[in-house]
């Protein structure tokens, strides 16, 4: 059997203001639950479940659209929308993550059992584990200029001080990422491509797209790289790629259900 884990880092849409271009926070909200209806809207028309990991804000903002996907879906911590956990001092860190991790339990009235930093930046695994933790997905074993350089790090599940890791998927030996970015850039084929490249060798395959990405962006300043295939072309997309995966027989799971068969499969 092979596994396909989805997930969606529900968060604001701040990223023009990386580019020193004004946005409101009402519009980075408005942007992100638009594209939040459009990834539901997709995950139900193919009956799968997936992994949202939520901000703090989002959660504040929206507790009744959290709870809801709760009801059929994994809620995760997102953190602080913002924070850059791998540079903040260990107490603050944790603060901030705890604070985010009782916030979720207390709206969907459930263990929150996974975590991905904003930005991939993840702070020490014994942190996560000490707050309550049972896995971190923050990190991408790939190089990305200007963000990390994980070309060491394992491509699969690994265990570290407690904490279990589960890497965003990229190709064997040349570790090509396949997640949101490079699935909008550079398309279908090439996506597929990756994904037969992971199953040769892995049992799963772990992605991620952020809701704003289906929410057309055309019109900011932005990079081409970050609007480009919005909206509906990667609605489009993916819907054709989840129904490539489902016609292979790919079993959607969500990341904690994978979690609990990992002494089964790995």
């Amino acid at each position: 059997m092979k596994y396909f884990c989805l997930s969606f880092d529900l968060e604001e849409f701040d990223l023009p203001r990386e580019y020193e271009i004004d946005i409101s926070d009402d519009d980075m909200f408005k942007i992100s639950l638009e594209g939040t209806k459009r990834v539901l809207d997709l995950v139900k028309k193919h009956s799968i479940k997936a992994t949202f990991f939520v901000t703090t804000g989002f959660c504040k903002k929206y507790p009744a659209l959290i709870k809801s996907l709760s009801k059929v879906h994994e809620v995760a911590c997102h953190g602080e929308h913002g924070k850059d956990y791998s540079k903040m001092e260990k107490n603050e860190a944790a603060k901030s993550i705890k604070q985010n991790k009782l916030l979720l339990e207390k709206v969907i009235k459930k263990k929150v059992t996974g975590f991905r930093a904003p930005r991939m930046s993840s702070p020490d695994y014994e942190l996560l584990k000490k707050v309550g933790f049972e896995y971190d997905a923050s990190l991408h074993p790939t190089y990305v200029p200007g963000r990390y350089n994980n070309l060491l790090k394992p491509r699969k599940i690994f265990n570290e001080n407690g904490m279990i890791i589960i890497p965003t998927s990229v190709t064997p030996v040349v570790r090509a990422p396949i997640t949101w970015l490079w699935f909008r850039n550079f398309g279908l084929a090439y996506a597929k491509t990756c994904t037969r490249l992971c199953l040769l060798t892995d049992p799963y395959v772990n992605i991620y797209f952020h809701p704003w990405e289906f929410v057309s962006l055309s019109e900011w300043d932005i990079p081409l790289m970050f609007k480009r295939n919005t909206g509906k072309a990667v609605y489009n997309k993916l819907d054709k790629y989840i129904s490539w995966l489902i016609h292979k027989k790919v079993r959607f799971v969500t990341l904690n259900d994978l979690l609990k068969k990992f002494t089964k499969v790995f």
